[in-house]
């Protein structure tokens, strides 16, 4: 797996596709927090979800890298094409993991909040960010060219998903009784939004299932996502 990591992460480097998500992301951090001061876990809820978004376009770049026939050769090398496929979302979120720590540290050591940080939050915002990148990369393995005919279509369904996925707590009051058991099947961010939002008022078992609940949910889709791809090749 490593020999395979390491793989990725050269083709990736040299494809510069990493380049647009990344800068967007540092300077866009770096340009919130330009105004002072900031809340403290408000802040980093925010921080969370762009992380949620970017991850989403750095896995989808690294889950398209090779092209059809060189994912062949390469999945022979792996041993199969689930675990090439499972080895990219794994490298998709390895790659975002530095990108959470920064957003939550430049704040910290750049007194960019209205208070100091306490060591809690600051561990709880590294494992919120953590999660948000994990969830990110499980989704947009399931947006490939390799499922979807057109691209622009892809990514409608993409952007639909991510406009949802961030604003389920706004459509959990606008939809009708019954039909907001919907929400259950998109990806779980809103947890992690929520807890951090409201970080003082809830409990510990929503802090802690707001950063559970994106790991599972995303480990799940990796492995459904790795089993698809290879019925597809069997067929």
């Amino acid at each position: 797996m490593r020999a395979l990591l390491a793989y990725l992460h050269k083709c990736f480097m040299t494809s510069y596709r990493y380049a647009p998500p990344t800068f967007v992301y540092l300077l866009g951090i770096i340009f919130v927090y330009s105004v002072v001061p900031n809340p403290v876990m408000g802040s980093y809820a925010f921080s969370a979800s762009f992380l949620f978004i970017v991850s989403i376009a750095l896995s989808a770049a690294v889950i398209d890298l090779e092209r059809t026939n060189q994912e062949l050769v390469t999945s022979m090398h792996a041993g199969s094409l689930s675990k090439l496929n499972m080895a990219k979302v794994l490298y998709s979120w390895l790659f975002t993991l530095p990108l959470g720590w920064f957003a939550v540290a430049y704040p910290a050591l750049t007194n960019k909040f209205d208070r100091a940080a306490s060591l809690e939050e600051l561990l709880m915002a590294t494992g919120y960010h953590a999660a948000a990148a994990w969830l990110g990369a499980s989704i947009a393995c399931w947006f490939t060219v390799k499922l979807f005919a057109s691209r622009v279509q892809s990514l409608m369904l993409l952007a639909a998903v991510i406009a949802c996925s961030l604003g389920a707590k706004g459509l959990e009051n606008v939809l009708p009784q019954g039909w907001d058991n919907v929400l259950h099947v998109l990806p779980p961010i809103r947890f992690s939004i929520h807890a951090m939002m409201n970080y003082d008022s809830v409990s510990w078992a929503m802090k802690l299932w707001a950063m559970i609940a994106p790991l599972l949910y995303g480990s799940v889709s990796v492995l459904v996502f790795a089993i698809v791809m290879n019925k597809r090749k069997l067929n």
